[in-house]
């Protein structure tokens, strides 16, 4: 190659020889693009191993016969075959019988073939393809084949591409109808496939790229670049004329015109790969830049490359696909004069073609004589490209300011095709879903956000474990706060050197320095704290963790998760990184030991020993974030935020959890206590075992905090007594909201772990526990509301049948109001709760027989709410009754002189309401607008109280 010879004429270019669509044209072209064809087959194969190219080589046949014994065989009669003007040759055969030990009959050609061509497509071929270069191949088949046959074409492909990388072949397989192509139609977005992105574009790329394994050739090929917008016309008459049979050709159209809308969606789909090839990506991203400014009069690769071969300039190393590429963009930026750009072009062509020129070699091939003329000509001596090809041993700096460029430039081309397509008007043209994939993508990859984890990859295979890595605790500017930050030098006094990685955590600096390898050769690393009390048997502790529980590298992401939102699938605790609870037991050697050995409520001065917690989570988009929780509602803080996450997602299922504790006392009791309490979090709120309505409560020293969701959010309260937890579990809710609690949960009241556990749905819950002459009443209604009372106990009958009576009638007074009137009938439930030891024993107590026992006077009150917002009450005892409009303050008076004179012994014993009616108006007030059993209980309870009371005073 000619480094200093002229570009390839950008031109349109017309028909060879003066005769038009002629005999001769067709012949000509068809010579010298086999010509070039098969030269760029010959350097594919120069590039591979022996065993490799025999592979390669047996792919044709393999999908152009059936054969049990060969690879991809599928056992279907449906099964397409047959590749147009296939003729495998006898040295092939003979390859194919030596690989499956297995005869084969001589002849191969088929009456009806279902597949026209197959084409190989991309670097293959070319300088920039490396040993770890991939084949991507398009299989193009009959456009009248069923969706059946199709998909049994589909699993050839991929048992074909599983064989082939028994031969550390990476082979990708795409399916294609030439016809169906030329309309628009394409597959869908995938790791390999740019889906709807682009489609023009796409088919430059062929075009220039492409080389025919068997099969018809392309119709473009015959196409002069000054007919390109005549495509179709050009080709029917070249077919009508008897120059060529349109059965010899794979039509996917021609590339005249570009649209507008393609260009914001190849940008995507090229940042997106810059992921993971940003080298590649940046060359393909200039050369878009390049069209735009052009547009809409592009001169694209493929023109560009038909003209030489129009022309008979066919020496492969000028034809060559990225040296033309290269070429193209060298020549733009020297006319813009952006020289710093045109050296970043450099750096990315020569890692991507990935040939370490300093380096000498025995064998000299062809790739290495063209990049050496390459970089001779660029003017790179040999400490620059020393320099490169030891980029294994870059130190951080240099790989930070390497991904600083490349994003950099990612960025500019991004906002140029933005700025381009408003310019011109133009939407995108990729499918909403491909969008919506595309897009994830790139959030998982570019967004940053607090806690999240950025990978400094470059897409080079760089060891930064040589780095001698530091960590120094210091003040931040913002008052009051402090910074973790890693450095690889000492910082002594010189306070102007930038940290390599800051953030407000201790674990969040150590886990980024993980996971970007730079831990990847140490066991310890020298700290400097300023507030914390860390020592170097922690740090040793938790590089340990991070290794165990996030080993580098992370696994692969599945293409498939980024269908679907991410997904939590790990997350791991680390807590009391730097503070220890007991540093005064620490310090003098001591360990506490108690029989109170709940970690969050230790001892008898009722510690908590939960300080902080850094909580890692890692997402199925490879995402990984770190959230810090630190001093005050450290546990409630960090429960509430995972909980949160887990329930916006769509799945059910939760993630791996592992929690991680180097306190010098009590680490592992410590991390099973916290492990136990976000297990039971989790399965409490977003399992999917209970409703979603559930609440969940844990205890924390003397107080208590209960997690409740409102608003699709849950939040949680802490309570700072037992009383004050009581009267909360006695408030209103909208539905069923069931109490569900830690496993070691502790109070004085020990009925209500017992009592909590037996409620359940469509169900009233009554514990009653008796206490010499008085009974104590623990009830819970249809939507979890507490109701507690205590009242005189004479005999299980009298103190069961008023009140499941009364609860009977209730709900029947509630179904005849509500919307749901046939829903199924509420069970109740009643336990006899007995103190034995520190636990309560609860024994079911049958109701049946009970609701009819015992008589009892008829006692039914009305309650409305007055214009002046006083309780106004009508009873009426048996048929008399009585209102507090008329009688005021005296109404009790009345109706316990009453009561006592239809009693024919007289006795003063307690009476009960039998029913309840709330007005209207009163339930409207109430904090969700309708009533449920704890307000008639509560009502009925007040009532009783001033009737038997008024009573006692008669």
């Amino acid at each position: 190659m000619d480094t200093n010879s002229p570009q390839i004429d950008q031109k349109p270019i017309g028909y060879i020889g003066n005769q038009g669509a002629s005999a001769n044209h067709i012949k000509e072209v068809r010579e010298r693009f086999l010509v070039v064809n098969e030269g760029r087959l010959r350097r594919l194969k120069d590039g591979l191993q022996i065993k490799q190219q025999q592979c390669f080589e047996l792919l044709p046949l393999v999908f152009h016969v059936n054969h049990r014994s060969l690879p991809g065989f599928i056992d279907s009669e449906e099964m397409p075959k047959g590749i147009a003007f296939y003729q495998p040759s006898d040295a092939l055969i003979r390859t194919a019988q030596s690989i499956t030990r297995q005869e084969f009959g001589s002849q191969y050609s088929m009456p009806l073939p279902e597949l026209s061509a197959m084409y190989l497509m991309g670097s293959s071929g070319s300088i920039g393809q490396s040993t770890g270069s991939d084949l991507d191949i398009w299989i193009c088949y009959d456009s009248k084949l069923s969706p059946y046959k199709i998909s049994l074409l589909t699993q050839k492909c991929e048992s074909v591409t599983q064989w082939a990388s028994s031969f550390n072949l990476e082979v990708h397989f795409f399916l294609m109808n030439a016809h169906r192509f030329q309309g628009g139609e394409q597959q869908s977005l995938t790791g390999e496939n740019c889906g709807s992105t682009s489609h023009t574009l796409l088919l430059d790329e062929f075009y220039r790229t492409a080389q025919l394994m068997a099969g018809c050739l392309p119709a473009w090929w015959f196409v002069p670049t000054k007919e390109e917008h005549n495509h179709p016309v050009v080709i029917e008459e070249m077919v009508q004329n008897g120059h060529i049979r349109e059965s010899e050709l794979t039509d996917f159209g021609g590339i005249s015109e570009l649209d507008a809308g393609e260009f914001i969606g190849a940008g995507l789909w090229q940042i997106y790969k810059a992921i993971d090839s940003p080298y590649k990506s940046v060359l393909k991203l200039i050369l878009l830049e390049i069209y735009a400014r052009e547009f809409p009069k592009v001169t694209s690769l493929a023109h560009s490359y038909k003209n030489a071969v129009y022309r008979m300039q066919l020496s492969l190393d000028n034809l060559d696909p990225y040296v033309m590429l290269y070429q193209r963009i060298e020549s733009y930026l020297l006319d813009r004069n952006e020289l710093a750009r045109l050296e970043l072009l450099r750096r990315c062509f020569y890692f991507k073609v990935g040939i370490n020129v300093s380096k000498p070699t025995r064998t000299r091939t062809w790739r290495r004589e063209l990049m050496e003329l390459l970089v001779q000509s660029w003017g790179w001596d040999k400490n620059t490209t020393r320099y490169l090809d030891n980029h294994r041993e870059w130190s951080i700096e240099d790989v930070i300011q390497e991904r600083r460029l490349l994003i950099s430039e990612l960025t500019r081309s991004y906002r140029f095709l933005t700025e381009f397509a408003a310019e011109h008007h133009s939407a995108h043209i990729m499918s909403q879903r491909d969008l919506l994939i595309l897009s994830r993508k790139l959030h998982a990859a570019f967004d940053r956000r607090p806690g999240k984890i950025d990978f400094i990859k470059i897409g080079l295979d760089i060891d930064l474990s040589h780095e001698k890595i530091r960590l120094y605790e210091r003040e931040s500017k913002q008052k009051g706060t402090v910074l973790w930050a890693a450095y690889n030098q000492p910082l002594d006094d010189d306070d102007a050197l930038s940290p390599l990685k800051y953030s407000q955590g201790l674990l969040e600096t150590l886990l980024w320095c993980h996971l970007n390898g730079l831990l990847s050769a140490h066991l310890h690393i020298p700290i400097q704290p300023l507030k914390e009390k860390i020592g170097d048997f922690e740090i040793r502790m938790t590089i340990a963790s991070l290794r165990q529980h996030l080993p580098t590298p992370l696994p692969k992401i599945d293409p498939n998760s980024f269908y679907h939102p991410a997904q939590l699938t790990q997350v791991v605790l680390f807590i009391n990184l730097g503070r220890d609870p007991l540093a005064y037991l620490s310090a003098k050697g001591l360990q506490k030991i108690s029989e109170r050995s709940n970690s969050m409520d230790f001892s008898a001065r009722r510690e908590n020993l939960i300080l902080s917690i850094d909580m890692v989570l890692v997402n199925s988009w490879g995402e990984v974030v770190v959230e810090r929780y630190a001093d005050e509602d450290v546990t409630a803080k960090a429960i509430c935020s995972l909980v949160n996450k887990l329930n916006k997602q769509r799945s059910m299922s939760l993630p791996l959890l592992n929690v991680v504790c180097h306190n010098e006392t009590r680490p592992q009791a410590i991390s099973k206590r916290v492990k136990d309490l976000f297990d039971d979090a989790l399965e409490s709120l977003c399992s999917g075992k209970h409703p979603k309505s559930s609440r969940f409560l844990f205890n924390e020293s003397e107080h208590f905090l209960l997690f409740q969701i409102a608003n699709k959010v849950v939040n949680y309260r802490r309570l700072l007594s037992e009383q004050e937890l009581v009267g909360h579990l006695g408030e209103e809710q909208l539905d069923y909201n069931p109490i569900l609690i830690d496993r070691q949960f502790e109070s004085s009241s020990n009925w209500l772990t017992p009592l909590f556990k037996l409620d359940t749905e469509n169900c009233i819950s009554v514990g009653f526990e008796r206490r010499g002459k008085n009974v104590l009443i623990r009830l819970i209604d249809e939507k979890g509301s507490l109701v507690f009372f205590k009242t005189e106990f004479f005999n299980i009958a009298t103190l069961i049948s008023p009140l499941v009576r009364f609860l009977k009638i209730t709900e029947h007074r509630q179904r005849s109001i509500e919307e749901d009137s046939f829903s199924v009938q509420r069970n109740i439930q009643c336990f006899e709760f007995t103190a034995d030891k520190n636990k309560y024993l609860a024994k079911r107590t049958p109701i049946k027989g009970l609701v009819n026992k015992g008589h009892f006077i008829s006692i039914q009150v009305t309650m409305d709410l007055g214009s002046n917002g006083v309780d106004e009450y009508t009873i009426a005892c048996n048929d008399k009754e009585f209102s507090s409009n008329i009688l005021g303050k005296s109404l009790f008076t009345a109706v316990a002189s009453y009561i006592l004179g239809i009693r024919s012994s007289g006795q003063r014993y307690p009476a009960y309401i039998t029913d309840i009616a709330l007005s209207d108006n009163y339930v409207a007030q109430l904090p969700f607008g309708s009533a449920q059993t704890k307000h008639y209980l509560e009502t009925k309870l007040k009532l009783e109280r001033k009737i038997n009371h008024a009573m006692t005073l008669l």
